[in-house]
């Protein structure tokens, strides 16, 4: 889920009114999940709720809530409506989606301002009533909850991006960022030659140069995936050795080959990491699936893994980082 509220706090002090359209429940085989959302103005769209006959009706009644302006004193208005993709819109995935629809007028440009400023964790969403007030601080992780009885929809406002450190700025590292953005990632590119950095990198990377790449790693956000893939062996080995010491990580993945792997378990055994910890990391890094070690080719593969990763955890989303 993306930053929903800066997205609209941006169209409305541009003078845009803008509807959000949201998956708020999600049954059986759907296009996307619940949470999805994509956001409609009159002068086109963002995001995606799943594209097909669904994602056009949706843009369509988003469109209308956006010409009517009904609700535009008060700044804001809402609809909820039900869909059965096959009986009603005739897609084969044959499940059913709730749609939330929500228009932002410049009336509620200030409201807006002060939940942004009052560091509210999520959004009650309520498909009867016209209020909507930001959830308590401290409540639950805001995954997508939907109640049917009581129609309201509880969402986080920001998404809460894993941490994901990458060690090397080499071909690899470089083809890894940049097929990588969009995953659910904050990035971490850490290298201890700037010169390695490309002159331009995509949203969402904080290029880190430094000279103790393994003392960085040992103070790396709590719950981060790492991704080891230096010019050196020993350099490796010592950010390993690192990461596994400070044990606050969540998955560690070392480019590689099975033989560096062994050779790496012996080192660090012998190193006094024990069997439990050896055993967290992954080498090879990657699906054994996708062949081939063009560095386009290994990066999808490293990618394909992360993503497994996030869908294994998705039930123990990240603590926010600063």
């Amino acid at each position: 889920m993306n930053d929903w509220l800066n997205i609209i706090l941006r169209h409305l002090r541009a003078n845009t009114p803008i509807c959000r359209v949201i998956i708020a429940d999600a049954k059986g085989s759907t296009p996307r999940e619940s949470g999805a959302d994509m956001f409609v103005t009159a002068a086109g769209i963002s995001g995606t709720i799943g594209g097909g006959r669904l994602e056009f009706e949706a843009i369509a009644i988003a469109q209308k809530m956006l010409n009517k302006g009904a609700g535009e004193a008060a700044g804001f208005r809402r609809h909820c409506q039900s869909f059965a993709l096959g009986p009603n819109l005739g897609q084969c995935c044959g499940g059913r989606v709730v749609l939330f629809f929500e228009v932002f007028f410049l009336a509620a440009l200030d409201a807006l301002t002060l939940l942004q400023d009052a560091d509210a964790v999520g959004w009650c969403h309520d498909g009867k009533d016209a209020t909507a007030l930001p959830a308590p601080s401290g409540a639950r992780d805001f995954n997508a909850h939907y109640d049917t009885k009581s129609q309201q929809l509880s969402l986080g406002i920001a998404a809460q991006n894993r941490a994901l450190y990458v060690y090397g700025a080499g071909h690899v590292g470089r083809a890894l960022m940049e097929i990588t953005g969009g995953l659910g990632f904050d990035r971490y590119w850490v290298d201890d030659d700037a010169a390695r950095f490309p002159d331009a990198v995509g949203a969402g990377i904080t290029c880190l140069p430094v000279q103790d790449m393994p003392t960085l790693a040992a103070h790396a956000h709590e719950g981060a995936f790492h991704v080891v893939m230096t010019y050196a062996h020993r350099l490796d080995e010592a950010i390993i050795l690192a990461i596994l010491q400070a044990g606050n990580f969540a998955r560690l993945g070392l480019i590689g080959s099975k033989s560096k792997a062994r050779r790496f378990h012996k080192n660090l055994a012998d190193a006094g990491v024990d069997a439990a910890s050896l055993a967290q990391i992954t080498c090879p890094i990657g699906l054994a699936s996708i062949k081939g070690k063009a560095p386009p080719r290994v990066a999808l593969s490293i990618a394909a893994q992360l993503v497994i990763w996030l869908d294994e955890l998705a039930d123990s989303p990240p603590r926010p980082h600063q």
